[in-house]
């Protein structure tokens, strides 16, 4: 009987050898700078970071400046919660409150319409009548009311007003003090990440050479093994 047919086996050895020095060369190189630690480098903060963080932490500690302007600002804000919850100058005894407080004031006025009043109802025959006396009282009542709504209504909006400019200047403050400190961390930021970048060169100079040596182009060594037959 005849022997069984010789086989050919192909198989892929990866390397061709025209290229396995430089393949040899690059891997020592980057064993070099693996060993350096230049393939696992970390920036350290620039200078303009760590005087940004340095100017943050005082600004931080300045006498608690920022925190004052945060409890001027919640207590401003306590007018637009009076005011929404109908509650101090905005609530439903804040009228009898303006008035108790302008009585001086609403009494003067009160006397000079009181002369008015009565003039008039002399010259009309009515002085000392029920009725004359009625009028005369609702009349007074009406001033009294009229002078303390108008102030109130002024109180109530110069206290939004006032609420309304110390949020504000609490914020404009706050960001003008930040300004700076932002403008200094953004430089130390960017010069940290160009360092960074160039720190990484070397890492993607080595990647790049290996993702070359793998493309289709440079192809792979092949053998072929014969086997079998007698």
């Amino acid at each position: 009987m005849g022997g069984s047919p010789a086989q050919t086996v192909v198989s892929n050895t990866g390397v061709p050898d025209w290229l396995r020095p430089q393949v040899e060369a690059a891997t020592q190189a980057a064993t070099n700078l693996y060993d350096k630690g230049a393939l696992s480098n970390v920036e350290g903060l620039t200078q303009a970071q760590q005087d940004a963080y340095k100017r943050k932490l005082e600004l931080g500690q300045r006498g608690g400046m920022l925190d004052q302007l945060g409890v001027d600002s919640y207590q401003a804000a306590g007018a637009y919660r009076d005011a929404a919850q109908g509650k101090g100058l905005f609530g439903s005894g804040a009228l009898g409150d303006q008035i108790t407080a302008m009585k001086d004031t609403i009494g003067d006025a009160q006397m000079a319409q009181l002369g008015q009043l009565q003039g008039a109802a002399s010259m009309g025959g009515n002085l000392g009548g029920a009725r004359s006396q009625a009028m005369n009282a609702a009349a007074l009542s009406k001033t009294a009311g009229d002078m303390a709504s108008d102030e109130l209504a002024k109180r109530r909006a110069a206290t939004l007003s006032g609420a309304q400019g110390v949020i504000g200047s609490g914020n404009t403050i706050g960001n003008q003090f930040g300004q700076g400190i932002a403008a200094t961390e953004g430089v130390g930021s960017a010069l940290q990440q160009q360092k960074q970048n160039e720190a990484d060169a070397a890492y993607q100079g080595i990647s790049r050479l290996f993702g070359l040596y793998g493309a289709p182009a440079v192809g792979s060594k092949t053998e072929k093994v014969s086997s079998g037959g007698k």
